[in-house]
């Protein structure tokens, strides 16, 4: 700690679902994340926190500005989101409010980042405020490999099936594995003078999960990859699609990897014991296993599975169990309370409802502590956690006040967001035109 300033560690984990934590409520027998279940019982374990949105591209940009992103701001290609256009979408964001990483900076912080995942990286501008930005996603990681295959003929290593085939190869973008850039982890912390904020992003528990020996507990390493290589289905997101043969190693593999995620929390923790850091700990968004007909995060729905997501605060000088629903777009001004020398609040972090969006606002919820009224692509449903944790059955019909309020609530958020996002485009315009004004 320098001057009241901790140091910062922020870890997001892609795609790990919060009923796979046992802080949060999985067996304790599973064992699957015993480090963050201490790290949660010695700080702040939010137990209803919610993903701004469904998939990485519509949960980080908010989560790292603190902002959600309108739904207007994405264009539209047909029924399909380019990859290249998403990566501009985000971009767009990220330049026009300050993230996290930029606050931090601001305020005396040395920054530094270590990630594989493409929706994170250099090409969508996350790189702002970060004194050392490690990309681990780019395709020139592919180093000898991929220079060697671009000089056959009529190949093109820039082609997405090839891409991702060079990817699963050298531990890259979304099959890395932490034990693959770990050591360029702890290089990162050591050119770094305190206060430091060090973030890192994690990939393991993104499918196909493949995860290594160390931590395969529940498959041998040919169940593993029989999942993977009938995992197409599950790829893209259709349940149907996965055999039933599948669904087993699946489900066991992914289990592996919350293992290896947690083992990377407890490695980093006793590694970094002396920097003595707060913690900030959390997943991007959840993962389907099969629940409504779909698997992965390749679907916009905005189910639990979806957006139910671990978020841990430890070493911050508070302890408390949250059950208040809390947003993470809330991550950002949490961080910079404590980066001030501040005492936070957790509860203050909280809110009745949280708002949860996919890119295309096509799918929308407003989730409370019991309640929770999604409207999916037009078709809604209000749904009772309390007694229906799987959302299955719509009890609008016997609670049509809530129904009501909440539908009035979820446009209520909508137009403020569509009407800040013209405000702001048109401000932008304005500076343009005359940059004095």
């Amino acid at each position: 700690m320098t001057d009241g300033r901790p140091n910062v560690v922020l870890v997001s984990i892609d795609s790990l679902r919060a009923d796979h934590c046992g802080y949060v409520g999985a067996s304790p027998e599973s064992g699957l994340t015993q480090t963050l279940d201490c790290l949660a019982a010695d700080g702040v374990a939010f137990r209803n926190a919610i993903a701004p949105g469904p998939q990485t591209f519509s949960s980080m940009p908010a989560t790292f500005t603190g902002v959600p992103r309108a739904p207007a701001a994405v264009e539209r290609h047909g029924d399909a989101y380019g990859w290249e256009r998403r990566l501009t979408t985000i971009a767009t964001h990220l330049e026009r409010y300050p993230s996290l990483a930029e606050r931090l900076h601001d305020r005396g912080y040395t920054t530094a980042a270590l990630t594989p995942n493409p929706w994170t990286s250099t090409a969508a501008q996350f790189e702002a405020g970060f004194d050392r930005f490690l990309d681990r996603s780019a395709t020139g990681q592919h180093s000898r490999l991929s220079n060697f295959i671009s000089r056959i003929p009529q190949v093109d290593v820039d082609t997405k099936p090839l891409e991702l085939g060079l990817n699963m190869l050298t531990n890259q973008s979304f099959f890395s594995n932490w034990e693959s850039f770990y050591d360029d982890l702890l290089d990162l912390r050591a050119g770094l003078r305190e206060p430091y904020f060090l973030w890192v992003f994690l990939m393991d528990t993104h499918i196909p999960y493949i995860t290594r020996r160390a931590h395969r507990q529940e498959n041998s390493v040919l169940e593993m990859y029989y999942g993977v290589l009938r995992s197409e289905g599950a790829m893209r997101g259709r349940a149907e699609s996965v055999p039933p043969s599948a669904v087993g190693p699946l489900e066991r593999s992914y289990r592996d990897t919350v293992r290896a995620v947690d083992a990377f929390l407890a490695r980093l923790r006793s590694d970094l014991a002396a920097d003595d850091p707060v913690w900030v700990v959390h997943s991007d968004h959840g993962e389907s296993l099969g629940e409504h007909g779909n698997w992965g995060h390749h679907h916009r729905n905005v189910y639990e599975e979806n957006l139910h997501v671990p978020f841990v605060v430890a070493n911050a000088g508070v302890q408390e169990v949250v059950d208040e629903p809390v947003s993470l777009t809330a991550v950002p001004d949490l961080v910079e309370t404590l980066a001030r020398g501040r005492q936070f609040v957790p509860r203050a972090m909280t809110s009745p409802f949280v708002f949860a969006s996919s890119e295309c606002g096509r799918f929308r919820t407003v989730r409370g502590r019991r309640f929770k009224y999604v409207d999916g692509d037009g078709d809604a449903a209000l749904y009772d956690l309390s007694n229906d944790p799987d959302e299955r059955r719509d009890v609008a019909p016997s609670f049509p006040a809530v129904a009501r309020e909440l539908r009035r609530h979820l446009d209520g958020v909508e137009r403020h967001r569509s009407e800040q996002d013209r405000i702001e485009r048109a401000a932008a315009v304005a500076a343009a035109e005359d940059p004095t004004a």
